[in-house]
């Protein structure tokens, strides 16, 4: 079983600041919270990446604003990480059975 989780393990920013504006709360006002341009703001509805510290305070308003929505998008994260860590202990394995056994001999 193989899954691509590149883009499954980020969070969808769009929707994130897409709910906060539905609040009343406008990309700039974001923008203004995190200390940057709402070029910026912009870019991460783009497929961007906030900094941590970026997010972390996104996140914050988001909680604080949109409880619902955001209980939604972390348990939609959480899965998907959970599923990028049995991904990657299946490569392991898989890898791991096709290597000879220290004992066996190859003939």
């Amino acid at each position: 079983m193989s899954h691509n989780l590149s883009h499954g393990r980020r969070r969808n920013w769009f929707a994130i600041v897409r709910d906060l504006m539905r609040v009343g709360i406008p990309m700039a006002e974001v923008a203004r919270r995190v200390g940057r341009d709402p070029t910026t703001v912009q870019a991460w509805t783009e497929g961007g990446e906030p900094r941590e510290s970026d997010a972390r305070i996104v996140l914050a308003l988001y909680a604080k604003h949109c409880p619902k929505q955001y209980l939604d998008q972390e348990r939609r994260y959480r899965i998907a990480l959970e599923i990028a860590a049995m991904d990657r202990r299946q490569q392991v394995i898989e890898v791991g059975e096709s290597l000879p056994l220290p004992f066996t001999e190859i003939t």
